[in-house]
């Protein structure tokens, strides 16, 4: 099975080989066409010939990229050989892309004081125990590489606080707010 992202360049390979000689064969037409796993054609289709491989006889090979997101199969033919497949999965976002943003320098984590005063507290603050001039939440937001701040940011959350005790100055867990 192939996997790659939707516009990523893979390469598929195919070996012809008689059988009977045990030997692979030269000089052959073999064309591939990728489909849907229903057996659909793409729009616009991707199919074509492969190209054999001048390191070795017999070997023929592509590099294909599918526009689209999805599961697919590579069907490859040569008149008088049995048709191989092979299984390709594209994914919806380029990984490489998604690790950038979650370099240090794209992540920002700001920590939240309670300063309420006795008294007016929340139920959620009193439920984790948080004392007036601790910390009652942080907020985390990631942004893209390629923005300067986090006035946009790709994703954000806020963790809260839990404190076993009142008295306690380092909460115990940062989770959901009850």
């Amino acid at each position: 099975m192939i996997e790659a992202n939707k516009n990523e360049s893979f390469p598929i390979t195919v070996s012809l080989v008689d059988e009977g000689l045990a030997e692979l064969v030269t000089g052959r037409t073999v064309t591939y066409d990728v489909r849907t796993v229903d057996d659909l054609s793409l729009v616009p289709s991707i199919n074509g010939d492969f190209d054999e491989s001048t390191v070795e006889i017999g070997i023929y090979k592509k590099e294909l990229s599918i526009p689209e997101a999805g599961s697919f199969i590579c069907y490859a033919t040569c008149s008088g050989f049995m048709t191989s497949t092979e299984d390709i999965v594209i994914s919806e976002e380029n990984i490489y892309d998604l690790t950038k943003e979650n370099r240090n320098y794209n992540t920002s984590v700001i920590e939240v004081l309670r300063t309420t005063i006795s008294g007016s507290a929340t139920p959620s603050q009193i439920a984790r125990n948080v004392s007036v001039g601790n910390t009652d939440y942080i907020i985390s937001k990631v942004k893209m590489e390629s923005d300067s701040d986090w006035t946009n940011p790709v994703s954000s959350g806020i963790s809260y606080a839990h404190y076993a005790n009142l008295t306690d100055e380092l909460p115990y867990m940062m989770a959901g707010e009850f």
